[in-house]
């Protein structure tokens, strides 16, 4: 029993280290909104950690979160240290020292661009917001308000930034498909300098340090017209210093005080008035 215990243990351990198929979408493929990826740069070691942000909660991509359909209430949580076990531990104590983003994107369709105006083969959206790019960002003065091609120019699968990465984690020398993996770094440098840069002209300012709350963005342009990009706010993505990463998505609404306790507040009020009247008989 022990020693079945054990093979199946080192094949979920190599799995998650990166022998899994490719897992990673790019966004690109026909009804398939890409993978929404978190990741780390640790400068103490300069490796890098990766997690599909599917792992814990399946199905969730880039649609779940442009559509507003991601969790229950809302909000999701990701405790790093249980999703990636022992490809996490190195990692573990050096959450001051990282630097991470998320990111995802979904490429135009370029024929009549049918998942724009919703009339095709790459229509799983319920709204006009149904391509471009998701993104941590510190402000929206780092997005940059210009065409649709410069959205696509950080979406597209062969030279943009966010697809080119999510493509990347497919290959041999970085994730090679696992949805859970840790990179070496590349000549002393973390894979995360190296091949995630900041979103060239769309706009930077994605990469958030330690312990920390990044607002989450949704950049896209429904109509292909110049000028005429739209920013969402979709939520924002917060890393404890437990290493545990939670979403709260935009369309949470402040929860209401419950009626019991307006009426003691409107109580309350009352007293302080009927005092304040009785004190001024008494002078």
């Amino acid at each position: 029993m022990k020693k079945t215990t054990k093979i199946v243990a080192a094949v979920t351990l190599a799995l998650m280290a990166g022998g899994a198929s490719a897992a990673w979408v790019d966004g690109n493929t026909l009804g398939s909104p890409s993978s929404v990826s978190f990741q780390i740069s640790d400068s103490v070691n300069q490796n890098t950690f990766v997690l599909d942000l599917a792992v814990g909660h399946a199905g969730l991509n880039y649609a779940s979160f442009q559509n507003g359909t991601q969790g229950a209430n809302g909000i999701l949580t990701w405790d790093l240290s249980s999703l990636g076990g022992a490809t996490f531990t190195p990692f573990s104590a050096d959450t001051a020292s990282f630097k991470w983003s998320v990111a995802g994107s979904y490429q135009v369709d370029g024929d009549a661009g049918t998942n724009v105006d919703r009339s095709g083969s790459l229509a799983p959206f319920t709204d006009t917001a149904n391509w471009g790019v998701q993104t941590t960002v510190h402000n929206t003065s780092t997005l940059t308000q210009a065409n649709y091609t410069i959205i696509q120019q950080a979406a597209d699968p062969s030279a943009g930034k966010v697809a080119t990465w999510i493509n990347g984690l497919n290959a041999p020398d970085s994730a090679n498909g696992a949805a859970v993996a840790s990179i070496a770094p590349i000549s002393g440098t973390s894979y995360y300098d190296t091949n995630y840069s900041d979103l060239g002209t769309l706009g930077g300012g994605q990469n958030f340090t330690g312990a920390a709350s990044a607002d989450f963005w949704g950049v896209t342009n429904p109509t292909l017209d110049a000028g005429n990009n739209v920013f969402t706010k979709l939520g924002t993505f917060s890393l404890s210093s437990g290493n545990v990463l939670t979403f709260t998505s935009a369309s949470v609404a402040a929860v209401p005080l419950p009626g019991v306790v307006w009426l003691f507040l409107s109580g309350l009020v009352g007293l302080l008035g009927l005092n304040r009247r009785r004190t001024a008989l008494l002078a």
